[in-house]
């Protein structure tokens, strides 16, 4: 049987993999925003919503922790958040950049094999 702290740090690792995830998504759908009328946007929407529920939750669980309160905002906003935010942001930025290099190799590889030299 667990105690109340452990649980509780249980919880807390729960909603971070949740947070972790919905911040990842929202990086990947600010550099790959979907077709014109992709319901993208709405998604990120409805995400962000749902991120700041989990913030909530993380924060009165680390109250409930004893923490003092501003320590918890530094904790998950300068912590988790914004890093956690940025390098998937850098993450996808590089990994579109290695795409999009590759596909111009290809094509000028394409326009050498078809003859035009």
């Amino acid at each position: 049987m667990l105690t109340l702290e452990q649980n509780a740090t249980i919880y807390l690792m729960f909603l971070n993999g949740l947070l972790f995830m919905g911040l990842n998504f929202i990086a990947r759908s600010i550099l790959y925003p979907g077709p014109r009328g992709s319901k993208r946007i709405g998604y990120v929407l409805i995400i962000s919503a749902l991120l700041v529920f989990l913030l909530q939750e993380e924060y009165t669980t680390l109250l409930s922790l004893h923490f003092p309160p501003e320590k918890i905002r530094e904790v998950l906003l300068a912590g988790f958040c914004v890093p956690v935010f940025f390098l998937s942001l850098l993450f996808y930025r590089l990994r579109r950049g290695i795409r999009e290099k590759k596909s111009a190799e290809k094509l000028c590889k394409d326009e050498d094999v078809n003859g035009d030299r």
